[in-house]
């Protein structure tokens, strides 16, 4: 018989190797720690990340960026453009190219705040001090890599950068074209004392050969006095009106809403102004001449609206509109409505700036409260409708009945924004706002919006309520105050017209 075959085993001395390959070896050798341990080593890299985020890039943002904005002087190629507050009346959309391409660029604003351009590289030896933000229409799927911002001072070009950020406004469906802004940082040579602002700005866009070459520029409006914001806001409160189209024909409802805010603590109204009747443009030059009112051109075609833009490109007009009142405006507080929507606190004799003063804190950004409708359908009441007053059918006073219970927060809301903490608004709710800021949700007790809804039919209509609350606070004086204006602009009757089926009611899609 042969001999068994014996099986020659080598064994490695365990005192042959070092602590540090021992180590190692006892990490990766067994199943459990090598399954978990992947886990272990990506959560540690998740919090390494977080606590740069958190701590070590915030000593950046917070430390080294606003020391290097102080220091650094900022001057402008053309001083004269900063003289006054501007009036809105250079602004106009313009084509960027070739007009059939249908790219367009509205408006400019400089933004000091670095919460902006934190995580925006910079060449060494620079730093940012700002950004600015342009407002325009681009298609959805644009190549974003392809834009530029073309600076220029005093009517001399001065530089190209490739954009920094591009996006759509959220509330944009997927459509061809989008609501969208263009950030592009503002940085300086760490070097110098000095640097020197534009005073224009251009897209181009490298991917669309009539687009290569800047040709439209728009004005950039920056702080009229406090030019980094480093003060409290000036002003207190203006309200934002979304685009009036189609023939907008509502001159007493237009005089009732600017009464109301005004009642209400508002200083200035920015209004777009697309497509308006006669009455109403001679009511918004009456207002405008007292300088209450700013009226935007927003004369713009070429698009299907709701099948390739949203409608009448409103998400340019509202974030354009709170960085106006905010940047140029030198307001505290905007508020983001419509006409027929009045926002109204629910204290005794409490105005609405009264009220966003009591509830104010630092970390919040918006205001939102929830709707409730008044729809045409529901009988109006004339009984207090006083014997001297010429125009009989204010909202506020005859309508009466309204929905029971408020829809929920973002559902049809509106609100109103704290400037400084927000990036981008929408049409119900703030999108974006500055880091460690939150919403306040107004409590249906602590105020509502007041929807007076003509011509749509919907959201538990049939389930109503009686209330007078705005009749009973505002009745006389918004009485006599509308009363006088519409004596003023329309002279020859003293009355404001209604204007056409103003009550016809539709169902809701």
């Amino acid at each position: 018989m042969r001999p068994k075959m014996v099986r020659e085993i080598s064994y490695i001395s365990i005192k042959s190797r070092s602590k540090p390959v021992i180590f190692v070896h006892s990490l990766v050798s067994n199943r459990f720690t090598r399954k978990y341990g992947v886990l272990s080593l990506i959560l540690l890299t998740a919090l390494g990340l977080l606590y740069y985020r958190r701590v070590l890039f915030q000593k950046y943002i917070h430390q080294t960026l606003p020391l290097y904005q102080r220091s650094v002087s900022l001057t402008f190629g053309n001083e004269s453009w900063l003289q006054g507050e501007d009036t809105g009346e250079r602004d106009r959309w313009l084509p960027i190219g070739e007009p059939k391409k249908r790219f367009k660029i509205y408006s400019a604003y400089f933004d000091p705040r670095l919460e902006v351009v934190e995580s925006f590289p910079t060449p060494d030896g620079f730093l940012p001090f700002g950004s600015v933000r342009i407002f325009a229409i681009l298609p959805f799927h644009v190549q974003k890599g392809d834009i530029f911002c073309n600076f220029r001072s005093d009517n001399t070009y001065v530089a190209q950068h490739q954009a920094d950020r591009v996006e759509a406004v959220h509330e944009h469906w997927k459509m061809e074209f989008a609501a969208s802004y263009v950030i592009c940082k503002l940085a300086g040579n760490i070097t110098k004392r000095e640097a020197r602002l534009p005073d224009e700005v251009a897209l181009s866009y490298l991917s669309e050969p009539s687009m290569r070459e800047a040709t439209s520029f728009v004005r950039i409006k920056y702080p009229t006095t406090d030019r980094l914001l480093r003060s409290a806001p000036t002003r207190s409160l203006a309200v934002c009106v979304g685009p009036m189209h189609h023939d907008f024909a509502h001159a007493l409802r237009v005089v009732e809403f600017f009464e109301y805010y005004q009642m209400n603590g508002a200083e200035r109204f920015y209004v777009y102004n697309k497509s308006a009747t006669p009455e109403v443009d001679t009511v918004l030059r009456h207002y405008q001449a007292s300088g209450l009112v700013q009226v935007l051109d927003w004369h713009f075609e070429g698009y299907k609206f709701e099948s390739e833009l949203r409608y009448e490109g409103i998400f340019v007009a509202l974030n354009d509109c709170f960085y106006r009142a905010t940047i140029a405006g030198g307001f505290k507080y905007t508020a983001i409505v419509d006409f027929d929507e009045l926002l109204f606190p629910t204290s005794d004799n409490e105005t609405l700036l009264e009220y966003l003063q009591t509830k104010d804190r630092y970390d919040v950004h918006s205001f939102n409260f929830q709707g409730v409708f008044f729809y045409d359908i529901y009988s109006p009441d004339f009984s207090k409708v006083p014997p001297w007053a010429n125009n009989t059918y204010l909202y506020t006073q005859v309508r009466n009945v309204r929905t029971k219970n408020p829809l929920l927060h973002h559902n049809r809301s509106k609100y109103v924004l704290k400037g400084r903490n927000v990036l981008e608004a929408g049409n119900h709710f703030v999108w974006k706002a500055v880091r460690d800021t939150h919403e306040y949700a107004v409590p249906e007790n602590e105020g509502l919006l007041m929807h007076y809804r003509d011509g749509s039919l919907g959201y538990d209509f049939e389930n109503v309520v009686l209330d007078n609350r705005v009749r009973e606070r505002f009745g006389d004086a918004i009485w006599r105050r509308v009363n006088a204006q519409c004596a003023l602009i329309f002279p020859e009757t003293t009355m404001c017209p209604l204007g056409e089926h103003y009550t016809r009611t539709a169902s809701v899609r």
